[in-house]
């Protein structure tokens, strides 16, 4: 999941600090409030980079002019005068960040995509300049909140804390240099993401080093004739029956495919299929370590120096490290507790993890006697086998059942469904023609927009992500959001069947984008889309992943090109199936948030990046480790959320006691949907995480739900 600047720079930094117990009736109501920024109606969308430079000129101005008019204020500062000028700062701030970012990772011309990096960098150091500006700060403690609705207390509350915690309070020679350092890391985080971005490779292998990948496959990736190639090592193209090898520290140039060759992608649509079918070792390997070399070794110094700008950073706020820094405004609250929490789990999932492979490499060995260990290329056809072993289930038995189209359309029915909207596709403006917009109705009341864009190319953010670009704000603004995806994209000849894991992503990165538009209806920006604590935003996108896995659900839209649905039978083995290597994929998981920690835990002055990798690994992660390993480089989420990865795993836990009253009722069941979304969803930061899931259980949540399904 991906998020724009503005809500990991300021909203997720306050999050969870004043506790909040259930919401305590509004003695005072909402003051009534004017506007001086002008309300949204269609989002902006960047044509030309001038757009860009145009959007950043004019929310500036109004941060600008807001601030102003707060510092001259000569009596009391109040609700009025300073908090609601506050808020449209807040606004005006997240209208850049969020559209820019967007732009930034997927606008297909790079130019507009220079632009909005450069936007996203203005605006960041302008919001730095607010956070380290005691005269601000110095307004709002002066208001009485004494007169305030609890939603408004709440706001200055974090507010004072956010300030707090840029290092407001601190001399002017440490608040220049946090400033500083700020500016530096918004830099360092943009090269390492454009580097990932950027970095597409290529590799070339013969038809027979593809043996095993589907027939749509293969059909979409014909042999082509063309003139030798050479790799950017300067080495010749490999021979016909040759893969093509994979150069220490070379980037594989892309280019048209030598005689009988096929050009393989480190692009999702190319990559997990083979990882997935591929039945030689060798191609699974070739592929598999191009793809961890991915922005290696750009992306060593550029991470090296984040982390110790990180650090530099955290100390100067008062703490021991960038990890405690950022663990304060979470659920965890502190190192210890995510420490602790990474320990426990990897207890409770390591005697699985071991029984697994152990399953996994003995088949292994069946196929390769002389096989030296079992490795991240593995994986997934080894635990693909595992499950035909066991459960007679054949991945590619149910992807007939799963074109891009029919999965798209059943999901947004589904939504539809239990939450009481509907969603009607818009003929706006979009940035690329591949890209769809819709409209959220609740009966005739528009409530939100949001973008699909789904399918992969060159320039693209490659993975998964749910991009908010609005924050809905009552009488001013609706919600938007995009979802960006790299899923097969359908033609005339070929209907994109889908892995069953595409379906999942799909209903996961929906939960995220359905949590962005349902918390659209609040008055103060940082209570407003997802800013909850940063530990808890995968639990609604998890969560929804269950819908992915039933009947009841898959019946409505699963079916093949005969028109025959999905047979409740194979859906039941593909239930079955999925407690195949749940303990190595979770151990994995598991490895990626110790390895997030680790990095920022201690002083990275002398720090090797390699080396630290190797000891992560040695420790949690259930593959073999191979030289040139350079998996780091291309772990974007080491960015966006630095020390905390191990958010996935803790969401996970909350997202499986969640669960439980969808299951009791049925997925399907409207009232527990609608409660969820009331209790949930649509209270986006207005509340504690923690009050939030005892308000929907009735109960505070415990780990006793993930227990249970890791036993499954």
């Amino acid at each position: 999941m991906k998020y724009w600047p503005f809500v990991i720079a300021m909203a997720a930094s306050v999050a969870g600090f004043s506790s909040c117990s259930k919401p305590e009736p509004v003695e005072i109501p909402e003051a009534a409030h004017t506007y001086s920024i002008e309300p949204l109606g269609l989002p902006v969308i960047f044509t030309t980079a001038a757009d860009a430079k145009a959007l950043c000129d004019t929310n500036l101005n109004h941060v600008d002019r807001l601030r102003k008019e707060i510092m001259a204020v000569s009596g009391k500062h109040d609700r009025e005068n300073t908090l609601e000028r506050l808020n449209e700062m807040d606004i005006a701030f997240e209208r850049i960040f969020g559209v820019s970012e967007l732009m930034a990772n997927t606008h297909p011309d790079e130019a507009v995509r220079t632009e909005a990096e450069n936007c996203t960098s203005r605006a960041a150091k302008v919001m730095t300049d607010v956070q380290m500006d005691p005269a601000l700060y110095a307004a709002v403690n002066d208001v009485d909140t004494s007169k305030l609705d609890e939603r408004a207390k709440r706001f200055v509350d974090k507010t004072l804390l956010a300030y707090k915690l840029s290092g407001v309070d601190k001399d002017e020679a440490t608040r220049k240099r946090l400033a500083e350092l700020d500016e530096a890391m918004v830099k360092s985080g943009q090269d390492f993401d454009k580097n990932i971005r950027d970095d597409r490779k290529t590799i070339q292998f013969t038809v027979e080093q593809l043996e095993g990948l589907p027939e749509d496959f293969m059909a979409a990736h014909q042999p082509q004739a063309a003139a030798p190639t050479v790799v950017s090592d300067g080495s010749a193209a490999p021979a016909a029956d040759q893969a093509a090898p994979v150069p220490e520290n070379a980037t594989v140039a892309q280019a048209p495919a030598s005689d009988g060759m096929i050009t393989i992608s480190t692009d999702y649509t190319d990559y997990f299929p083979v990882m997935n079918y591929a039945k030689k070792e060798e191609t699974r390997a070739a592929l598999g370590k191009l793809f961890t070399s991915r922005a290696y070794p750009a992306n060593e110094e550029v991470f090296k120096n984040l982390l110790k700008q990180r650090y530099e950073f955290a100390k100067l706020i008062g703490f021991d490290n960038w990890a405690a820094y950022n663990a304060y405004n979470k659920m965890a609250k502190d190192t210890a507790t995510i420490s602790s929490f990474i320990k426990e789990i990897a207890d409770i999932t390591t005697p699985r993890y071991k029984a697994e492979l152990e399953e996994l490499m003995a088949l292994k060995k069946a196929d390769n006697p002389n096989t030296d260990g079992f490795y991240s290329w593995d994986r997934f056809y080894y635990i693909e086998a595992l499950k035909k072993q066991k459960y007679d289930f054949d991945a590619q038995s149910v992807r007939q059942y799963f074109p891009y189209e029919k999965v798209k359309r059943g999901i947004l029915n589904v939504a539809s469904t239990i939450y009481g909207v509907t969603f009607q596709q818009s003929d706006r403006p979009v940035w690329h023609d591949s890209v769809e917009a819709y409209d959220v109705y609740e009966g005739d009341q528009l409530i939100a927009r949001f973008y699909l864009d789904m399918h992969p190319r060159e320039g693209k953010y490659g993975h998964a992500a749910s991009f908010g670009m609005y924050s809905g704000i009552e009488g001013l603004q609706l919600p938007a959001a995009t979802l960006v995806c790299n899923f097969p994209e359908p033609t005339p000849s070929n209907p994109a069947l889908m892995e069953h894991n595409d379906v999942q992503t799909f209903f996961h990165e929906f939960g995220h984008l359905l949590h962005q538009l349902f918390a659209g209806r609040h008055h103060w920006a940082k209570q407003s889309g997802i800013n909850c604590e940063w530990d808890f935003v995968e639990a609604p996108s998890q969560l929804f992943e269950d819908w992915a896995w039933d009947y009841d659900v898959l019946k409505r839209f699963a079916t093949n090109d005969k028109g025959e649905v999905i047979p409740k039978e194979l859906v039941e083995k593909m239930k079955k199936s999925d407690s195949v290597g749940k303990g190595v994929l979770n151990m994995r998981q598991i490895s990626y948030a110790a390895l997030s920690y680790n990095y920022h835990s201690s002083d990275p002055a002398n720090i090797d990046l390699l080396a630290v990798q190797k000891d992560i690994f040695d420790k949690y992660s259930p593959f073999k480790q191979y030289d040139g390993d350079d998996t780091f480089a291309s772990f974007g989420h080491l960015n966006g959320y630095s020390s905390g990865y191990y958010t996935y795993m803790w969401s996970l836990a909350i997202a499986k006691d969640l669960a439980i009253p969808f299951h009791e009722k049925g997925l399907l069941d409207a009232d527990t949907a609608h409660k969820y979304r009331e209790k949930v969803l649509s209270v986006g930061g207005a509340l504690d995480a923690k009050d939030m899931v005892h308000n929907f259980l009735g109960r505070d949540y415990n780990l006793d739900a993930f227990k249970s399904w890791l036993s499954e």
